[in-house]
Formats: C-alpha cells, structure tokens, sequence
C-alpha cells in the first residue's frame, strides 16, 4: 500500500474523507513529486508491467505530471492548490498550516478551519479526478 500524508491519515480516521479522496490525495502527491523532484514512488499494489525508458521519455513523463497538477490547480483555485502543497507536497500539520493560513486565530480555532478546508479541499479533488476520467472515456466512445 502506497504511503498515506499524515494529515491524510487523520483526516480518514476522523472520518472526514473516505478512500475515493485518500486516493486522489494519493495520486496528486505521487504527481507533484515526480514533476518536483522527478522522483516516481514505488506502488505495490501496481508494479510497473512497462519497459524503462530513457532520459526523454522521463522527462516527457514529469513534464505530463507537471501538466496534470497544472490542471488541477486551474479548476480548484490558487487557494486550493496551495493548501495541496503545503498539507500534501511539503506534509505540514494542521497546526503548521493553521500558523500560516490564519496568524491572528486562537490555534484551536486556526487548525479547525484548516482540518475543514482540507476535507472539502480532497473532496472537491476526487470530484475533479473522476470527472476527468469519466470524460476521457467518453471521448473514447
């Protein structure tokens, strides 16, 4: 099983996101990662069944990530892409974000707007998963 983000974690055990938005955290953390860093994770659950490529399809590839997580960042706002980064991409608490986002709130009330934010933030971006999937398979009809 792939690794979850702690804040992630959380927010599962709390019950505040089910596994279609652990699944999409999963897959726009794997994607900023490669296109970041250009570093790919391991997934168990899926070996790669597909032939190494060289330093051009590599690069094709995280430029294509990188397009990917473009794209999410255009439908959910330049809010929702930085809460992406900083709860997912650099794995920040809430507590942390909370400090950030929101200086002049008492810290429980600062990491409640933020645990609130994420959950509807990795709702709104299963949403936009699915819906590109969908589409992509009508196309192909």
């Amino acid at each position: 099983m792939t690794r979850i983000v702690n804040t992630v974690q959380v927010l599962r055990d709390a019950g505040d996101i089910c596994d279609d938005e652990v699944s999409a955290a999963t897959r726009w953390y794997r994607d900023y990662v490669f296109a970041q860093h250009g570093v790919v994770e391991a997934d168990a659950a899926h070996p790669a069944e597909t032939e190494r490529g060289d330093v051009h399809t590599w690069m094709l590839g995280r430029g294509k990530s990188a397009v990917r997580i473009s794209d999410v960042k255009a439908a959910l706002g330049l809010c929702g892409h930085v809460r992406l980064q900083m709860m997912l991409g650099q794995e920040m608490s809430f507590s942390a974000m909370a400090r950030i986002l929101y200086p002049g709130d008492s810290d429980s009330r600062a990491r409640m707007k933020v645990s609130a934010q994420c959950s509807f933030l990795l709702e709104q971006l299963a949403t936009f998963y699915r819906t590109r999937t969908s589409k992509r398979k009508q196309k192909l009809k």
